[in-house]
């Protein structure tokens, strides 16, 4: 008989008012790669409950052999308006959180071509990324499709990472 154990430690970071969520890391192996995955809009996990979003993101990275996700949304407004207040503070966590990563994943998927605002928002996150040197990557679906978020159906059992190339997401978002 085998008896494994594990302990899924969860950390998230909201403001005071519990109207923004900023950070979500779940770490398993602190010996092992963190992955920072960066998404449109923040979900529904808190503490102890997890969104879908959250269980794949965690299991694929656990599959890929990450011992860490931290999740991070281009808009932290849980529910309401974004403010210019909300987008400074997210911008400060994502630098304080990249410095614990070995890989960040963009994975806002391919509708966000219709939102002008998340496009202007995430070229400034991927500009400010490329300038940390970072190690952009994005999730590839078995066609060879890239940019997809995790609960799309094609990738959300089984991740294949690939390099991060902005020109990827086009014709989707133009300049």
């Amino acid at each position: 008989m085998k008896i494994l154990k594990s302990t899924l430690k969860t950390e998230v970071v909201f403001d005071d008012d519990m109207a923004n969520k900023y950070v979500v890391r779940k770490e398993w192996n602190k010996s092992k790669k963190a992955a920072l995955v960066i998404m449109k809009s923040a979900g529904d996990t808190n503490e102890i409950e997890q969104d879908h979003t959250t269980m794949y993101v965690t299991n694929n990275l656990a599959r890929l052999g990450y011992g860490a996700a931290i999740i991070m949304n281009l808009f932290p407004t849980i529910e309401g308006v974004n403010t210019n207040s909300s987008a400074v503070e997210n911008l400060k966590y994502l630098q304080k959180e990249l410095t614990k990563v070995d890989d960040v994943v963009i994975a806002v998927g391919t509708g966000i071509e219709t939102n002008k605002e998340a496009v202007s928002r995430l070229k400034m996150v991927v500009a400010m990324l490329l300038d940390k040197k970072a190690n952009l990557l994005q999730i590839e679906c078995p066609k060879g499709r890239k940019g997809f978020h995790p609960l799309y159906p094609a990738v959300k059992n089984g991740w294949s990472l690939v390099p991060y190339k902005y020109e990827d997401m086009q014709p989707q978002i133009e300049s």
